[in-house]
């Protein structure tokens, strides 16, 4: 293998800003940087950007990696940060077609309750009023403080990380009041009914915890950010994610594939570049990193530059979930298949702690989501035919304990038990229709990104680790961010690309104040 001496006599910055991984939270940190014309070079260990934004082939069918709805966008008339974002790097609206999802969810239940949820906040919410008319009260009561709650984080938003805890709590003391709850110290304040509890909670598999440990600003959050729009990419993630790669490179950024950062190298207590793992040297005094933090500062920093206070940050939140995922190419069409949404929520209960039981142990789970991206993107699979992939989360560690020989079966056995959930309720004879299956576990996802234990939220969102309270973009010595899920206002598609931009902000603060 071929190695190069660090160099301390090369010039100080070659580039303005080194952003280590192309995945969302890296491109988003790259791309803000272009247009603030700064020299930035991105470095990708694979062979295409993205990292979970992805698609692959098997058979006939090309998958969607891990993307089910895209937030934060809005409509034309009523732009999102992100469509603003886009906009600016000139990927809206030609280069980028999307096309927003008719419905919000359905949820279906082994007792045989079934119901779709429109878009919509004030059609959403007229919804839960329909289905439970002695709710009405406090349905309309939760809507307010919903509502509430987007106007303060659209207010922190706008503030590109910028607004003081102080301003927060006078313009938008909602923030401040909830973020210590959990969802079900608030649903207890204004629901009663089992059944209108589940569905409303429905999508708490996005944030990765039930109701009785989810810090609730993350699940009003999404809700709210959901409800508004929900759109998906014409070409999957991969299309989003290759548009943005485009937009870096016409702005004048560098990106290179296949290379591993190993280490980021520090001269004077300060960044002062990174070395690949094959001995190629880039130098800068500032690193954005889209790697896990702890990665980022026990592996990628020398072992005396890190404070013990920051080292007890960065370990102190629990890893949360990855996720269990398996794709089926199906040689029939969706209506045939009785897959009538986008998304469709199976729940073996009302009782959502008994459901995330199995997310921490290897047994048949009680909660998937099925999504046909057929009703999406016609042509996302071969005419006449569907594509299906089933989800539940999972956590990675659950994984640790399985010997080698005992990993397929389990494997195999967990698949198995998906399908079966999906032929219970909403498509009989699923598997007469098989043409193509994979299966993901959290060690696949594990393999492919190298997040520790295949987390795809990063940290828990939990009332100990809630947005307000999260590790900032700000790393361990000066001249080193963080972007990515782990960070900020935590996991999902849009958070982990504002994640980068909110590290680019950082950054370009810290220059403009000369704070090193």
């Amino acid at each position: 293998m071929r190695k190069k001496k660090y160099d301390e006599s090369l010039p100080d910055s070659s580039y303005d800003v080194i952003v280590v991984g192309a995945g969302l939270g890296g491109l988003g940190a790259a791309c803000q940087l272009a247009l603030s014309e700064k020299k930035v070079l991105l470095l990708e260990k694979h062979n295409v950007p993205g990292g979970y934004a992805t698609s692959f082939v098997r058979g006939r069918f090309e998958f969607e990696g891990a993307l089910h709805v895209l937030s934060d966008i809005g409509t034309e008339d009523n732009r999102g940060s992100l469509y603003e974002f886009f906009e600016e790097l000139e990927i809206f609206p030609e280069k980028l077609k999307y096309k927003y999802v008719n419905e919000y969810y359905r949820s279906v239940f082994y007792d045989g309750y079934d119901v779709i949820m429109p878009l919509g906040v004030d059609t959403y919410f007229n919804k839960l009023i329909e289905l439970f008319p002695d709710e009405r009260e406090g349905i309309e009561k939760f809507k307010i403080l919903a509502q509430k709650i987007r106007e303060g984080f659209n207010y922190v938003a706008s503030k590109g990380g910028k607004a003081s805890p102080l301003s927060i709590l006078i313009k938008h003391p909602w923030l401040a009041r909830i973020g210590g709850l959990t969802l079900k110290d608030i649903f207890k304040r204004f629901f009663k009914n089992p059944r209108l509890m589940a569905v409303l909670a429905q999508i708490w598999g996005y944030d990765g915890l039930p109701p009785s440990q989810l810090n609730s600003l993350y699940f009003i959050i999404t809700l709210m950010s959901l409800l508004r729009s929900s759109v998906f990419p014409m070409g999957r993630s991969h299309a989003l994610t290759s548009c943005m790669i485009n937009a870096l490179k016409e702005l004048g950024g560098e990106v290179r594939y296949n290379a591993l950062v190993n280490r980021i190298l520090v001269k004077n207590g300060r960044v002062s570049g990174v070395e690949l793992l094959n001995g190629d040297v880039y130098r800068s005094k500032v690193v954005v990193s889209n790697v896990n933090p702890i990665c980022t500062t026990m592996k990628m920093l020398p072992e005396d530059i890190v404070s013990d206070s920051y080292k007890r940050r960065i370990y102190a939140p629990k890893i949360g979930n990855s996720a269990f995922s398996v794709y089926l190419g199906l040689n029939a069409p969706p209506d045939k298949l009785g897959l009538t949404t986008h998304e469709t929520f199976i729940n073996a209960t009302d009782d959502m702690d008994d459901m995330y039981q199995t997310v921490e142990k290897l047994e048949t789970p009680k909660i998937i989501v099925a999504a046909c991206y057929n009703h999406v993107s016609e042509n996302i699979s071969p005419p006449g035919t569907t594509q299906l992939v089933l989800t539940t989360i999972q956590m990675g560690n659950v994984w640790h304990s399985v010997p080698p020989d005992q990993y397929h079966r389990i494997k195999d056995e967990i698949t198995n038990d998906m399908v079966s959930m999906v032929e219970r309720t909403i498509s009989p004879n699923l598997r007469e229709y098989i043409e193509v299956l994979e299966a993901a576990t959290p060690v696949t996802y594990y393999r492919y990104s190298k997040s520790m234990d295949g987390a795809i939220y990063g940290y828990t969102q939990s009332i100990m680790d809630s947005p307000m309270l999260r590790l900032g973009s700000r790393g361990a010595i000066p001249g080193l961010y963080l972007a990515g899920a782990w960070i900020g206002i935590g996991g999902g598609f849009s958070p982990a690309i504002n994640s980068g931009r909110m590290a680019a902000a950082a950054y370009l603060e810290d220059l403009k104040k000369k704070r090193w």
